[in-house]
């Protein structure tokens, strides 16, 4: 037997942010983090972080997911999450630079180094591959231990 939802109240005034839009929706749906988590396919811990406003924003695929647990529109969600990014031009250079400085410091063989984000440990390594014209070439590979740094 299908759950059939009562549509949202256009009276209703929604929350401006992410985390207390997903904990009203899910309120106004009678739904515990336990239920929420069943029907969206998510952990209970990755909720909990969502409604705490740990994350704030969604791939596609998990948008549509959650909307459909909460039965909504997943424009719903996406009209209050907020990705971050650099606030000028002159960050993303000097946060480019910084990249190649450590890409280069790993393939001298460097390998005890800083997280540029966190300062935690880098586990470093080293990746052989082949351009287009089958010239062996070398590519720096990193992730931090603490954060979510990853050099690709």
């Amino acid at each position: 037997m299908a759950k059939h939802f009562r549509p949202l109240p256009s009276t209703m005034k929604l929350a401006d942010t992410l985390a207390q839009r997903v904990a009203q929706l899910r309120e106004f749906r009678n739904m515990t983090l336990r239920d929420l988590a069943k029907t969206s396919r998510f952990d209970v811990r990755r909720l909990e972080e969502i409604e705490s406003g740990m994350e704030t924003w969604f791939s596609s695929t998990e948008r549509q997911l959650l909307a459909k647990a909460l039965a909504v529109e997943p424009a719903l969600l996406q009209e209050v999450e907020r990705r971050c990014k650099p606030d000028t031009d002159e960050e993303n250079e000097l946060a480019s630079e910084d990249l190649l400085r450590l890409s280069k410091a790993i393939l001298t063989g460097s390998r005890d180094l800083e997280c540029p984000h966190c300062g935690g440990n880098l586990k470093c390594s080293i990746q052989e591959g082949f351009d287009l014209d089958e010239q062996p070439i070398q590519f720096a590979k990193a992730f931090c231990l603490k954060c979510p740094f990853v050099l690709r």
